[in-house]
């Protein structure tokens, strides 16, 4: 299996179209069940012994949940579409045609601010599973529910990483549009 920095440095020859259907092979497919998994994990356990705020986590990934099926709902409908159809133009060599929102810039800028938003989520998450308590702290299920949420966010963050800085930066050139501020 690749490790993460190979994958960045060869995602940076993909053409774009690849670059999308790795991101939603990779990342969007199955990430809305690995959370609801979590989600209902954090809720099984709120009442055990040395479990704080586990109602909280489960409530926090409930949102994450919905949030990130509007997200990728978003992407996978508007933006990937665009953006691969970009890429055909550039291959054929044909003129852009305006994004029907004036620059692909402005769903970038809102999904790279969802993006931050998912991440502060998980940081909030992860800060609260460092304060679980015994027994439940060394607990197999509270250390296995802690395990697959680290894990979780380090694969969250490759995803995010691949689209803020590889595909969103090559559509916004792709397009040819000013930079908007």
């Amino acid at each position: 299996m690749k490790d993460f920095k190979q994958t960045m440095t060869e995602a940076q020859g993909w053409p774009m179209d690849k670059l999308v259907d790795y991101i939603m092979d990779n990342y969007h497919e199955g990430c809305v069940m690995r959370v609801n998994s979590m989600r209902h994990e954090a809720e099984m356990l709120k009442n055990q012994e040395g479990a704080v705020d586990m109602q909280l986590v489960a409530t926090l990934l409930g949102d994450s949940l919905e949030d990130l099926s509007n997200h990728f709902q978003k992407e996978e409908s508007i933006l990937f579409p665009y953006i691969c159809e970009l890429q055909i133009t550039l291959d054929g060599g044909y003129e852009v045609q305006a994004f029907h929102c004036g620059s692909v810039q402005y769903p970038i800028r809102v999904m790279m601010t969802e993006h931050g938003g998912e991440l502060d989520r998980y940081d909030r998450i992860m800060g609260i599973m460092k304060q679980q308590q015994e027994p439940f702290a060394s607990s197999e299920a509270g250390k296995q529910l802690t395990n697959k949420l680290t894990a979780f966010t380090a694969w969250l963050g490759e995803h995010i990483k691949l689209e803020d800085e590889i595909l969103f930066p090559r559509a916004i050139a792709a397009e040819g549009m000013p930079t908007i501020e």
